[in-house]
């Protein structure tokens, strides 16, 4: 009698292979196969079976089966089966294919169909079709030969083959959790029922527990690849330390997704790996395949520096085919164990390493192993996909961890695939591509990273000790979070292949390796590889080893005395959380844009052009050809200042430095020359300035105004820029003080670029910031108050500080923060510094320094010297009031930053209107200049201005119940600007407010008339400070006046802008005073060179006795040969015929004008607190009888007069 086929499918008699072969399959199975869960590995020889799971229909139907083996027995027939899946082959159905290993051999095959038609006889069942024996190993969700197909298909031929002769038949029932349990076998040999219940050991949830996996290694001894004996890789005793440091790298390789592979790139990745910038002690390896796997490990050189490997090479029948299409791979130098870690998405999981020998303290006796996660998240900008990255495999990697790992230091390195770029996430929440909560997924990404102690190596790195990116093109074509970008479509095309234009062709920084912190591996330095191409055929373009940057950390083992270091005197930085109105980084930047703060595309251009044409001339680069140029002297321009750091605006300067081996009175002797003989119509030289460090041209260069200064340092030129990588102690930089106080900003801009974490988003809080400083006329450094570098020391340590303890934070919570920070900073006692740098900071402040904001390199670490206790107090006012702006409500960044409207007249600004308004009388510093001259114009304004912060100085000492606040910008009466421009003669007024300390309390009749008094005679005193310098006023051509005026006394006032005088070409020439002076720096920097002091030794006794020999005519007592003033130092200190206690010092004093001081008092040491310039020294007098006996600017030396 015949039945049907039953409906249900909860039974089932098939063959169940060995469990020794059952790993082989199943490592292919589990991430493959959606049955893996609920079946072992098998072949159905009835499915369905029966249509109850009633244990009497079963048992019915197995007596059946019995009956018929004894009667197949009784005929002779083979009882067991002999079966051997070899094959590969797939079928395919309505939804995609299934992927199986099959018997090709006819003979076996038939015996298998034989006896399963007996079977369906005997137990009265009809199947149509021809009968198919399979093992099913895979599914695939395509349905027509593709390349993932073939891939999977690939994988199944690398099987061992599944060989075993069947002597059972298993009878299967499905539980009601789904799972295929066993019920009975049915044995063939001796043909019987036997009842024995088993479920194979199968887990319900596969990604519940991490499953270990076996390591394989390579040695002399052992030249092929095999499995590690677990009785080799026991932990170690704590007594066995390891290594001091560790080289961790991870690189995704990019896999081919086409069949059949191509090979072409494999080379080219396999030289990578081997550069010296990416060789590793540990390196994980993303999209690994099973064709690129073997080509890795057959390399000799990959065998020298790995002995260990994560999965064995896919062509040997001991590890067979990698589990997935694309892998995670680990090599090492150290022996390992390891544990595979599924994720809840098929094909994802992560490789969880053991390297107990390079562990640390003490659990049981044994040392506590390092842990290394390996991470390849899942792909792509969308609500599942960053869903699935966030909250279901990230984490499932820190539960692990947390779980069984708590006490161990761990690493997880990888490919993240967590979008960085702010352009890109900004406008996938535009297009609607992701919601604003899954925006707020990714912010809270990098907090749980945060929270579990992560550090990421490349931020500490960079915060730390700079790392150069690979970022190429315009450097202010970045957006937040694409500095360190290890995937760039801009400039590798198989990322620009991955993505293909769009809001997605932006750099991301999707590659990282995290550093749980607390341990004693301690992340020290950081690099990228994988920048070696090879070149292409004709017409092809360079061929790139894949689309990602490889990364690499160093970690270094320190104590725990080692681990505090970071200076005790850094003020912690709190995070201050932006408000809602203010959190929108789009209305910031409209914001700015309306202000036109930010350089346009023709700005960038213009300043780049003129800067190319300003290196053309001076190092008159246009030469034809290698004869002409041989013998000249070696020079280099590097920008530095805002330009070189990109914080520049539409209205900023070029900041350059030369750097040469000439002298610089040749140097600046050269570049007038060229300049003026260069022809170029927008090229014009302005004036000469004397800086503190040093002489500086200013030019003007196709309307843009370049500030240019002199190193002669050839030793830098032979070595530049390699040489700023070295550490400041490098012997390198044993040079005279005023080479290293020239060389400091461009030693500076190169620490900065290569250390602030995320540049684009640092130059936008700059922007912010200076701009609301300019607006509350508290941006001018040389009235004491802020300026570039002091933002820069400022915001440096906040950005380091913030990105350091949190991963990473909005430009908004930044500039919220920093308002916050310095608003409640303790500017008399707290000392403001990049703890990063500075970790040992033993800067000694003195009672002089009203603020202290210390830069990066010596000397003159102080940058804010100018500054006074009356600007630190109107600068910090300033900063609480927009502290509480910033935090009160309806903050807008219009209020902060006091947008003016546009029907305000453009020549006077809000907070310059309002600070007119704030006063009953002002201090007015009026000047009149009549000149033609546009350079001695500019040198008066410049020299006034400079003086102006002595001034509020000398007003808070005289006159300390005033408060005095000068606005740092001139002005003049509204109606005579364009009349007297077109005359030639300026006037303007330096405004400076008065107002009581205690403006609660009306002063007494006593008290005004002696403020009035001390006032007068403060200002008399500037007036004849002013006047009496015939270096920069000429009463010919100048007047000038300090007074005391009303407010209502000032009339109708505007902002000035314009130059005063107009330009004249060789306006520039310098005097003689000049010249002289720049000869006498040049002889104290040889003075600090002792070969350099044997030549100008030798010269001047050549001099003198050319001078013997020729016929002169008498000169001025004291008026011979000028010796520098070190020269006299020397000899008052070790000529014993002198009394070094009886001579006196005079020097220039930035506030207090001339000073004098003992010479036994006298510091030469550039570290001392107390240390002084020589080039500010004005004269040496004898105390005993009061004569001068040396004086630079009368030329007069007794000391070294002919005898």
């Amino acid at each position: 009698m015949e039945f049907p086929v039953p409906a249900t499918h909860d039974t089932a008699l098939c063959l169940i292979p060995p469990r020794d072969q059952w790993s082989s399959v199943d490592r292919l199975r589990c991430d493959n196969d959606k049955a893996y869960t609920k079946w072992p590995p098998h072949v159905n020889l009835v499915y369905p079976f029966v249509k109850s799971t009633d244990p009497s229909a079963l048992r019915l139907a197995c007596d059946a089966i019995v009956n018929c083996l004894i009667s197949r027995t009784t005929l002779g027939e083979a009882a067991a089966l002999p079966i051997r899946l070899d094959s590969a082959e797939y079928f395919q159905q309505k939804n995609g294919s299934t992927l199986f290993l099959c018997d090709k051999d006819v003979g076996r095959v038939s015996q298998v169909a034989s006896l399963r038609a007996d079977i369906l006889a005997a137990i009265g069942q009809t199947r149509s079709g021809l009968y198919n024996m399979h093992m099913t190993v895979a599914q695939c969700e395509d349905t027509t030969p593709s390349s993932k197909l073939e891939f999977l298909l690939e994988k199944l031929r690398r099987l061992p083959p599944v060989s075993w002769d069947a002597s059972q038949l298993a009878v299967l029932v499905r539980t009601p959790s789904g799972q295929m349990k066993q019920w009975g076998l049915i044995d063939l040999t001796s043909p019987s029922l036997h009842l024995c219940a088993d479920s194979f050991g199968l887990d319900q949830d596969t990604t519940a527990t991490a499953r270990p996996q076996q390591t394989w290694y390579i040695s002399d001894h052992h030249p092929t690849w095999r499995p590690v004996d677990p009785v080799f890789s026991e932990p170690l005793p704590v007594t066995v330390k390891g290594p001091e440091n560790l080289i961790v790298a991870s690189w995704n390789i990019l896999a081919e997704f086409h069949w059949p592979p191509s090979r072409m790139r494999y080379p080219i990745i396999l030289e990578n790996l081997l550069t010296e910038t990416s060789l590793a002690d540990v390196i994980v390896l993303q999209e690994v395949t099973d064709d690129f796997l073997p080509y890795l490990l057959e390399d000799e050189r990959i065998r020298k520096q790995y002995a260990y490997v994560s999965h064995g090479p896919p062509d040997n029948p001991a590890a067979g085919p990698l589990p997935n299409i694309l892998n995670n791979v680990v090599l090492s130098k150290y022996i390992f164990s390891w544990e595979y870690l599924p994720f809840k998405r098929q094909h994802k999981g992560s490789c969880v390493v053991r390297l107990d020998g390079l562990g640390y303290g003490e659990s049981e006796g044994l040392s506590l192993p390092l842990i290394l996660a390996t991470c390849h998240l899942s792909q792509g900008l969308t609500d599942g996909a960053v869903a699935a990255k966030g909250s279901r495999e990230l984490q499932r990697i820190l539960s692990h961890l947390k779980s069984n790992y708590p006490a161990n230091q761990w690493l997880i390195a990888g490919d993240f695939n967590i979008a960085t770029s702010s352009y890109t996430v900004d406008h996938a929440v535009k297009k609607g591509s992701i919601t604003v909560q899954t925006e707020a997924v990714l912010r809270r990404i990098e907090v749980t990273l945060a929270d579990a102690g992560l550090l990421d190596a490349w931020m500490v790195s960079r915060i730390e000790a700079g790392v150069t990116d690979n970022l190429k093109g315009n450097d202010n074509d970045i957006f937040e979070g694409e500095q360190g970008a290890t995937f760039d479509p801009r400039e590798n095309p198989h990322a620009a292949k991955m993505v293909g234009s769009g809001y997605n062709n932006r750099p991301q920084r999707y590659d990282r390796i995290l550093v749980k912190s607390g341990g004693p591996l301690q992340i020290s330095r950081f690099n990228m590889f994988g920048f070696i191409m090879s070149e292409g055929g004709p017409g092809e373009s360079p061929l790139y080893a894949s689309d990602h940057w490889g990364i690499r950390c160093l970690l270094q083992r320190f104590g725990s005395r080692g681990a505090a270091v970071t200076s005790a005197r850094v003020v912690p930085v709190q995070p201050k959380k932006a408000l809602a109105g203010l959190s929108d980084t789009a209305a910031l930047r409209q914001c700015m844009e309306n202000l036109e703060v930010f350089p346009t595309e023709q700005d960038e251009t213009t300043r780049k052009e003129a800067l190319q044409l300003l290196r053309q001339i001076l190092l008159d680069s246009d030469q034809a050809n290698v004869d002409q140029t041989r013998g000249r002297p070696t020079l280099m321009l590097v920008p530095v200042g805002s330009y070189g750091l990109g914080t520049w605006s539409r209205t900023s300067d070029i900041d350059c430095l030369c750097i040469g081996s000439i002298s610089p009175r040749v140097f600046f002797t050269l570049a007038r020359q060229r300049l003026r003989k260069s022809g170029e119509p927008g090229v014009r030289l302005l004036r000469k300035v004397k800086a503190k460090t040093g002489t500086m041209l200013e030019v003007e260069v196709m309307g843009i105004k370049c500030d240019l200064q002199y190193c002669q340092a050839p030793s830098v030129v032979d070595q530049w820029p390699d040489m700023l990588k070295r550490p400041p102690s490098d012997p390198a930089f044993s040079l005279p003080m005023q080479t290293l106080l020239k060389l400091k900003p461009a030693r500076d801009l190169f620490y900065l670029q290569r250390s602030i974490p995320d540049l684009a988003q640092f130059r936008v809080c700059f922007q912010v910031i200076k701009t609301w400083a300019k607006s509350r006329g508290v941006y001018a450094a040389k009235f004491g108050y802020l300026g570039g570098i002091h933002l820069s020391v400022m915001l440096v340590k906040v950005c380091k500080m913030l990105l350091r303890a949190g991963g990473v934070v909005s430009a908004a919570d930044i500039i919220t923060t920093f308002f916050d920070h310095y608003s409640r900073f303790d500017w008399q006692n707290d000392v403001v510094f990049d703890p990063f740098f500075h970790k040992n900071l033993r800067y000694h402040r003195t009672p002089r320094e009203a603020m202290c904001l210390l830069g990066w390199h010596s000397p003159s670490l102080n940058t804010a010297l100018i500054a006074s206790v009356p600007t630190v107090k109107i600068i910090s006012a300033e900063l609480c009031h927009a502290a509480a702006q910033l935090s009160g409500d309806g903050a807008s960044w219009q209020s902060l930053l006091s947008i003016p409207d546009s029907s305000q007249d453009r020549n006077m600004t809000p907070s310059a209107s309002k600070f007119l308004g704030s006063y009953r009388s002002f201090v007015n510093l009026r000047i009149h200049y009549w000149g033609a001259s546009l350079e001695r114009g500019s040198r008066l304004v410049g020299w006034l201005e400079s003086r102006c912060a002595s001034l509020l100085v000398d007003i808070n000492r005289r006159v300390p119940e005033l408060s005095a606040r000068i606005w740092p910008a001139r002005f003049v009466d509204s109606s005579t600007p364009e009349a007297d421009e077109t005359r030639g003669d300026y006037q303007g007024s330096y405004l400076i407010g008065l107002d009581w300390m205690n403006s609660d309390e009306k002063p007494s009749r006593d008290d005004l008339e002696t403020a009035q008094s001390n006032l007068w005679a403060v200002l008399q005193q500037f007036e004849k400070l002013i006047v009496s310098d015939e270096k920069y006023f000429d009463p010919n051509t100048s007047w000038f006046s300090a007074t005391v005026v009303k407010a209502n006394e000032l009339g109708d006032l505007q902002l000035d802008d314009r130059e005063w005088g107009v330009y004249v070409d060789g306006d520039d020439e310098s005097d003689t005073e000049d010249e002289q002076e720049e000869e006498e720096e040049e002889e104290e920097e040889e003075g600090e060179d002792e070969e350099m002091q044997r030549r100008f030794a030798e010269k001047t006794k050549k001099g003198k006795s050319i001078k013997q020999r020729s016929a002169t005519s008498r000169k001025p007592e004291g008026a011979g040969k000028f010796r520098s003033a070190l020269d006299v130092l020397n000899r008052l200190r070790w000529d014993p015929d002198m009394d070094s206690n009886d001579f006196l010092i005079g020097y220039e004093d930035r506030f207090l004008g001339p000073q004098e001081k003992a010479l036994s008092a006298w510091k030469s040491e550039q570290t001392h607190e107390e240390f002084i310039p020589q080039h500010r020294i004005l004269w040496f007098k004898r105390r005993s009888d009061d004569v001068i006996i040396w004086h630079r600017s009368e030329r007069i030396d007794l000391l070294f007069k002919k005898t």
